[in-house]
């Protein structure tokens, strides 16, 4: 069965963060949003799971400025973590890099937040707009496009939905059905590695203070949550994962505290583990005719920088920030120019984030020490700090023009 079709100006498939915003912002600006999520959601807010899990988050200072002009921040601020202070450190080494957010001149140079608590948050926002219309359980199945619109066939738990739209944005993840549908090349970078995911208890209050420390095998890092808890993540070698998520709490806290040291008078309790691989996946053409790619459909990153949902939150950022109300979201000219302009800004991630990694498990003594210099040089030269802080706090957060 077919029905008689949608007409909207924006087609989203992926209801996920970066889906959820760029509805959010488009909406503010008086388009109409057609939006397709897989998962279904329960009604009741709390329960919303979708695209959104049990992970711990890290939304920089960048991103908050434009949660902020999205107005959601004030919802979501109750639910989030200050990061205040960054400990940046390597294991069998000198040298170590403090940041803080005084310093920088900012409230919290990030913030921690549990991706359920950022769902609740953004599919509250969207249900309070008349022209965001939500498709849930549903899945984008084709499309195709000419110079004017994009047709596209959706198949929901009834039937099947033709959506016309002047835009296709694909905000569907890695496996992107935008992407394949477009036949888009992505390349893929494997770390042979895994990140290994809890949530652990210290003795002390974080006080705002993250932590990061390098070692051979790979990083681990700490970011505050609530009260006493954190974020804990230890990257292994694949060959390691079998071991490493048969330990048990006890013996897992000890390997952490070996690789973290014994930071916040020490770890007293963690949950169960998950792991995920690691990988890099990059789609150099991120647009073609009237369909876009956005976020983890366009690319990913390994976490080492907590770069990846913040530089797909930018992405919402730029592209609201020079469309204008009545402008037609497709044309193929905008999304070009579009495209062009966050190319610099995603292969400069990616490459940092590349290079840290290889810098950083560097076997060699002599590459160690040089390691150490740069983290006291860094350490002890303002400016250069405050670049690495602007970075680490995404740029510039030029926000989106309501």
């Amino acid at each position: 069965m077919q029905n008689d079709g949608l007409q909207t100006d924006v087609f989203i498939a992926g209801g996920g963060p970066v889906g959820l915003m760029l509805a959010l912002g488009l909406a503010q600006k008086g388009f109409k949003v057609a939006m397709a999520e897989p998962v279904p959601l329960s009604n009741a807010p709390e329960q919303a799971k979708n695209s959104f899990d049990g992970r711990v988050l890290a939304l920089s200072y960048g991103s908050r400025k434009i949660l902020e002009t999205l107005g959601v921040w004030e919802a979501l601020s109750v639910f989030v973590t200050p990061i205040k202070h960054v400990h940046v450190s390597q294991k069998g080494y000198l040298g170590l890099t403090l940041l803080h957010a005084d310093e920088a001149g900012v409230p919290a140079l990030g913030y921690s937040v549990q991706s359920s608590d950022l769902g609740k948050v953004l599919w509250q926002a969207v249900q309070g707009f008349a022209n965001i219309h939500m498709l849930c359980p549903a899945r984008l199945v084709d499309f195709s496009q000419d110079t004017r619109q994009v047709v596209a066939k959706v198949q929901t738990a009834e039937n099947e939905v033709t959506v016309q739209s002047r835009l296709i944005v694909g905000a569907d993840g890695t496996d992107s059905q935008v992407r394949k549908v477009l036949g888009l090349e992505m390349e893929q970078k494997s770390y042979h590695a895994y990140g290994v995911i809890a949530q652990i208890a210290t003795r002390e209050h974080p006080q705002g203070w993250s932590f990061e420390r390098f070692t051979e095998d790979g990083p681990v890092a700490l970011l505050p949550m609530q009260g006493h808890s954190h974020k804990a993540v230890l990257v292994c070698p694949e060959e390691q994962l079998d071991s490493v998520m048969a330990l048990d709490d006890a013996a897992f806290m000890d390997l952490f505290a070996a690789k973290m040291g014994e930071r916040l008078g020490g770890f007293c309790e963690v949950s169960p583990r998950v792991a995920y691989p690691l990988k890099e996946t990059y789609v150099p053409q991120m647009s073609q005719g009237r369909a876009l790619l956005m976020g983890n459909a366009s690319h990913t990153q390994h976490p080492v920088a907590a770069q990846g949902l913040n530089l797909g939150i930018r992405d919402i950022g730029e592209f609201l920030q020079g469309l204008d109300a009545g402008q037609d979201p497709g044309e193929i000219n905008y999304l070009q120019t579009y495209a062009s302009a966050r190319a610099e800004d995603h292969e400069k991630v990616m490459g940092l984030t590349d290079s840290l990694i290889q810098v950083f498990q560097h076997h060699s003594p002599i590459v160690g020490h040089l390691r150490g210099l740069g983290l006291m040089a860094l350490q002890a030269m303002p400016g250069l700090k405050r670049r690495f802080a602007r970075f680490a706090m995404g740029g510039a957060a030029r926000g989106v023009q309501r």
